[in-house]
């Protein structure tokens, strides 16, 4: 989460429409990974009880 705080930050900064898309691409990335792996931790713990 704090990457994609510095990420927005850094967006919030950038003058450039190509740049800021850019960053909300990465953005978004991060979170999908974030909750597949959020998903996959769920999905041993059920396994795992």
């Amino acid at each position: 989460m704090i990457i994609t705080k510095v990420l927005g930050l850094t967006g919030a900064l950038t003058g450039s429409k190509k740049a800021k898309l850019a960053i909300l691409g990465i953005e978004m990335a991060i979170l999908g990974y974030a909750l597949y792996k959020q998903n996959q931790e769920k999905k041993a713990k059920r396994l795992n009880s």
